[in-house]
């Protein structure tokens, strides 16, 4: 999916709510054999702001080099820190609900996705639609 992505002439990113170090996550994404598919990591451990915070997406945007947050798709699992977050700086959002949030984890807004998938494979559809 990752491959098809950049194939579509996509840039490509991560922004994560982590404590944990860049070397880390770079050592997970190339062990996983992923780390060059992306054109930019972004991780609130070397930011002052989290998702939701709009800062924490345009420091996501700046790290892949985008500068319109219309032209972005946020890919999440959390409907507060990354829909709700996402949308507030105007960016277009794809939810994949497979993670169990514990209630004291959930914001104050569920925002609604611009879309619902249930596998990241189904990504590519909604892409596909939006290009």
């Amino acid at each position: 999916m990752l491959e098809a992505l950049r194939g579509r002439g996509l840039r490509l990113g991560i922004l994560s709510n982590t404590f944990w170090s860049r070397a880390h996550h770079e050592q997970v994404l190339a062990r996983d054999g992923i780390l060059d598919l992306f054109d930019g990591l972004t991780f609130s451990s070397e930011l002052p702001w989290t998702k939701p915070h709009p800062q924490a997406f345009l420091a996501s945007m700046q790290a892949v080099e985008v500068t319109d947050p219309a032209r972005v798709v946020f890919v999440g699992d959390r409907p507060f820190d990354d829909i709700h977050g996402a949308a507030q700086a105007g960016m277009r959002t794809v939810l994949v609900p497979h993670s169990d949030i514990p209630e004291v984890q959930r914001g104050h807004t569920e925002a609604e996705a611009d879309a619902v998938i249930h596998r990241l494979g189904e990504l590519l559809a909604v892409v596909d639609c939006w290009l």
